[in-house]
């Protein structure tokens, strides 16, 4: 029965994916999957129709559910009354989080808190079932604007939420209560507790405490959760089954030792569990595991049983019926994956009676199981995972966790006695953080292999499945199986080596500029500036916990998308914020072998942070200047600029003349008119295909004599979208165009991609 059920659970993940993703691959897996279970598994005619009459009902449940999904507003709207109904999530100045409207639609707020004091009021008065009258505008989520980067808008729409209401003022003096329902009740003491975490706990610990107990991980340390998340040790912060396990045991183990029937701890844990789900944030994880506990104890009240494996093939199939967007939610995904993987192979593990081994194959099945979702989502793994969960998971399984729990209500009854425990628990957690800081810097901590192509995939889940059924029936069987995920792995690592394709990437970084080089067969990847932000004075109270970086949160995730697992040059235009603001971070978590800046600029970086940070990795540092030139391949590049001091940074710009994909390329840093007429002067016969307009677009560049002697096809502006600088400048773009210049532009048209093959090649903008 289990065997079958989870092959229909397949089956409807098929019929939802069908409705967002159908192709001819598609189509082609979904007959291959139905021959599989006819010659394989030996499903006769009949059964394999129920398979496709369960694509159908959870295709049309997709359907249904997208149908449901639409906007009552059309953006115009100024005036809502708004109701927050998630815990709303007050960072530095800014209040956000999803609110519901008067007509019934969910939004994302974005609010800007303008005093300390408003702040503060703000941290007590909010809760949620609170309404108050709002004034604001509409605006629609962010799509993607760079290659394989979050899509904003999508993820918004999935959760049933079309706009982002940008609130120019709230009336917290007429808000309201609307209803005490026990839903809300649950929700606003899961806001008291994690308010209490906050203001007794210390900040090392007070943001896992948080996760652990309440499953809310926005206080936890950036650089913490990352260290996690490349060590694959961040399902340890959401709760699962570990937690719902633990609970649910403590509490049945409890009630028998008090006197209560076996009977009717079952019914109290059954009454637990949906307030607990809620309780906890109700994630994907969550609601899995509770969903699951419930349904055996259910069933063992009445005396009956079902196999692990059909527990979670039919909770599975519930949550997409009856919420089909769920399948895109990582946790949902890593969840299901890593319980469905540990249940096929409890026969292989329960074999070896040592608990370190168990815990060792354990750790191994599910970073298998997850390494197709981390690829896909993440672009990179840690082989290191498997050892560091054999010490990691008894860790805070069997001491965090509960010692968590203990702490949190001792300090509630007896805040000295607390207050010891509180110190002891911080110091855990700073040795454990600490540990993961310094693993996090080894070799095979965190390995990138890119995104994979849909055919990887596919054949990465094949193998995956192939080698869970046949791991306990034919070692043989087995052996091919593994031999052949080697060898896909081994190809998706080397993807790039292999590829014959080169490519030219405006990466989109907003008010600034950075210019990705790939070129055919891993020969060379040049990253030409990293942006940056040009940064204000801000007080305390205002400071965000995460500050946006063009190279954390665009450039490293993009670089590690593509395969690429190093840098062979960092071209720094010229010493300008939004042109190498990022160039610590950068350098700090992505390996870069040198870094370019222009000749008679030394001074201007010789007290930045990413100087000394780059002599301490012996990063070679290169002073480039006119007459510098390099060829690689059939790609050719040259310095044409600097040639002398300049007392205007923007005029000491590098400029490069790159030859590549059939086309040339003039990249102008943030280079003026004045050096445009030097240009003109030095190399009369300077043209070029595509031209990397100078300054954003700004006036004091792209002079009409510079763009007629270039007779370029194509004019690339990085810019930012609704800048305060009013780039690019309308007389700019009427230049370009009366001299027949194709124009792309970032704030239009996200990043700009041209791949070429040889000397052929195709533009592309990742907006539509």
């Amino acid at each position: 029965m289990a065997r079958h059920l989870i092959l229909l659970a397949v089956s409807a993940t098929f019929g939802v994916s069908a409705h967002s993703f159908l192709h001819v691959g598609q189509l082609i897996i979904i007959l291959i999957f139905l021959c599989f279970l006819y010659l394989s598994v030996g499903l006769s005619v009949k059964a394999l129709s129920l398979h496709l009459v369960l694509m159908g009902i959870f295709l049309g449940a997709a359907s249904f559910s997208d149908h449901r999904n639409n906007s009552v507003y059309h953006g115009t709207e100024s005036r809502f009354i708004i109701t927050f109904t998630d815990p709303p999530n007050i960072d530095g100045n800014s209040l956000k989080g999803f609110v519901g409207s008067e007509k019934g639609e969910r939004l994302m707020l974005r609010y800007n808190i303008t005093t300390e004091q408003e702040k503060a009021k703000l941290s007590q008065l909010l809760r949620i079932g609170l309404s108050c009258p709002a004034k604001g505008n509409l605006q629609v989520p962010d799509k993607n604007r760079n290659e394989n980067s979050f899509d904003y808008q999508r993820y918004l729409l999935r959760q049933g939420t079309h706009w982002v209401f940008k609130a120019d003022s709230i009336s917290f003096r007429e808000c309201q209560e609307v209803g005490n329902s026990i839903v809300v009740s649950i929700r606003n003491l899961r806001m008291k507790g994690i308010t209490y975490i906050s203001e007794h706990f210390p900040e090392e610990s007070s943001g896992f405490v948080k996760a652990l107990i309440f499953g809310d991980q926005t206080d936890i340390d950036e650089v913490d959760l990352t260290n996690y998340q490349r060590l694959g040790l961040v399902h340890l912060l959401a709760i699962s089954g570990l937690h719902v396990s633990f609970l649910t045991g403590m509490l049945f183990y409890l009630g028998i030792r008090i006197g209560i029937t076996r009977e009717n701890m079952m019914v109290a844990i059954l009454i637990f569990l949906p307030i607990y789900m809620i309780l906890s944030g109700a994630s994907p994880s969550v609601v899995r595991s509770c969903l699951m506990a419930m349904l055996f104890f259910l069933l063992l009240l009445f005396k009956k049983r079902i196999s692990a494996g059909a527990t979670i093939a039919s909770v599975y199939m519930a949550l997409l019926f009856f919420k089909p967007n769920m399948l895109y939610d990582i946790g949902f995904q890593l969840s299901f994956a890593v319980t469905f993987s540990i249940i096929m192979s409890s026969r292989i593990f329960l074999q070896y009676p040592q608990k370190t081994m168990q815990l060792f194959i354990i750790s191994s099945i599910s970073q298998l199981a997850a390494l197709p979702i981390l690829l896909f989502h993440f672009f990179e793994v840690s082989f290191l995972g498997v050892f560091l969960n054999v010490l990691y998971i008894p860790l805070y399984s069997i001491i965090l966790l509960p010692f968590s729990l203990i702490t949190l209500f001792i300090h509630l009854l007896l805040p000295s006695l607390g207050q010891l425990l509180i110190s002891i628990l911080n110091f855990t957690f700073i040795l454990s953080n600490k540990a993961a800081d310094a693993v996090s810097d080894l070799p095979l901590a965190s390995i990138t292999f890119g995104k994979p192509p849909f055919i990887m995939m596919t054949l990465l889940v094949i193998s995956l499945l192939g080698l869970y059924l046949t791991w306990d029936e034919s070692f043989e069987k087995c052996k091919i199986w593994c031999g052949i995920m080697i060898v896909l792995l081994f190809f998706q690592y080397n993807l790039q080596r292999f590829s014959p394709f080169g490519e030219v990437q405006i990466i989109d970084v907003g008010q600034g500029d950075s210019i990705l080089i790939i070129l055919p067969f891993n020969r060379g990847n040049y990253l030409i500036d990293t942006g940056g932000q040009i940064t204000f004075p801000i007080e305390t109270w205002a400071k965000r916990r995460k500050k946006f970086n063009t190279a954390d949160d665009i450039i490293i995730p993009l670089l590690k998308s593509k395969g690429i697992q190093h840098l062979d040059k960092l071209i720094l235009t010229h010493a300008d914020s939004d042109h190498m603001g990022s160039a610590k971070e950068l350098i700090e978590n992505f390996k870069v072998r040198e870094i370019v800046i222009g000749g008679w600029s030394e001074e201007h970086y010789r007290d930045l942070d990413f100087v000394s940070i780059a002599r301490d990795k012996k990063i070679k540092m290169t002073v480039t200047k006119r007459g510098d030139h390099w060829a690689v391949g059939e790609a050719a590049f040259s310095v044409l600029s600097p040639y002398e001091k300049e007392e205007d940074k923007n005029d000491s710009s590098i400029v490069l003349l790159a030859k590549l994909g059939g086309l040339s390329w003039l990249l102008t840093g943030d280079m003026g008119e004045e050096g445009e007429r030097e240009l003109l002067s030095t190399f009369p016969q300077l043209q070029a295909d595509i031209l990397k307009v100078g300054h954003h677009g700004s006036k004091t560049s792209s002079s009409t004599p510079f763009l007629e002697q270039l007779q370029s096809k194509a004019a690339l502006i990085s810019v930012g979208k609704d800048n305060r600088y009013g780039h690019p400048h309308g007389d700019v773009i009427g230049n370009l165009e009366g001299n027949g210049i194709k124009v792309f532009r970032t704030d239009e048209d996200g990043a700009i991609i041209y791949k070429y093959y040889k000397s052929k090649g195709t533009f592309r903008k990742t907006l539509p």
